[in-house]
């Protein structure tokens, strides 16, 4: 039994049974090619919405302490979205604190803030209909733990090699694939994998590194086409290192070595989730 026919192929079946003489063809890729292409105005407005997401974020920091719950720190954000003219959220906002931070889209904020925690705020304003995309985490007493400043020393370095390779004429591939390498590089120093050439990594990161942004807060477009001016995208490494990831693993005897070699480091690090995201347009300059 066949799926039934799009939303998209209902309306042109419609349309070819009730007018003749014409043909139907698929523009959405055109429609995506120009909406990687930002305009002189769409990118003012871009500029605009970082601004008063880089205010919000600002406004969350002073707000997080121990004691205080994620609510709190979302609801201070929040409303510089609106104090400074932005709709609201882009997305639902994610303030996610101590082992809340390894869950990737976490969006209940309300867990009450323990000294100690760290806090990844993931989150921007819509302003005119167009959208960044910022995440910061960082410790609510404002006081990294050795383990904790580990693990976010070694996201920062890897968004920090995306970023060499981010520039006109190169691909979202590319800075994708360079930052990959950086994470794998940083969990082997840690001691949480054993092999950079495996997927092992992948137990401890799980999402791509890039998206276009724009009307969209994951813009469409091809991550293999060149990157030209005007286009503009996010660069967002993180690690998440949940307490149950280990278990959650199928039985097989390679799992069951990997699980015997990076235990000890697991304990270490478990429930510290660090993601650093920021946004960047391309330019005829860098």
């Amino acid at each position: 039994m066949s799926d039934p026919p799009s939303a998209v192929i209902d309306l042109a079946n419609k349309l070819r049974a009730r007018f003749f003489g014409f043909s139907l063809t698929d523009e959405s890729s055109t429609l995506e090619g120009l909406r990687q292409i930002k305009t002189t105005y769409e990118q003012s407005v871009l500029d605009e919405s970082a601004a008063i997401s880089t205010g919000a974020h600002l406004a969350a920091m002073r707000a997080a302490r121990p004691g205080a719950y994620e609510y709190e720190v979302e609801s201070a954000l929040e409303a510089v979205y609106l104090a400074r003219g932005a709709s609201g959220w882009s997305y639902p906002s994610i303030v996610a604190s101590g082992p809340n931070a390894t869950v990737l889209h976490y969006e209940k904020s309300s867990r009450r803030m323990e000294p100690g925690d760290l806090l990844l705020l993931d989150a921007a304003a819509n302003y005119h209909y167009m959208t960044v995309d910022i995440t910061r985490t960082y410790p609510v007493n404002g006081v990294f733990t050795p383990e904790q400043k580990a693990v976010h020393s070694f996201v920062v370095a890897a968004q920090d090699e995306g970023m060499k390779v981010a520039a006109a004429g190169g691909t979202l591939r590319d800075v994708d694939m360079k930052v990959t390498e950086a994470i794998k590089d940083g969990l082997l120093k840690l001691g949480l994998i054993t092999d950079t050439q495996s997927d092992q990594y992948r137990t401890w990161y799980y999402h791509s590194a890039i998206h276009f942004i724009g009307i969209d807060v994951h813009d469409p477009g091809s991550i293999r086409r060149p990157l030209v001016p005007g286009m503009a995208f996010v660069i967002e490494p993180g690690i998440y290192v949940r307490a149950s990831a280990l278990e959650e693993l199928p039985n097989t005897p390679q799992n069951a070595e990997f699980r015997t070699k990076v235990r000890a480091a697991h304990e270490k690090y478990k429930n510290i989730g660090v993601r650093i995201e920021d946004s960047f347009l391309v330019t005829s300059s860098g």
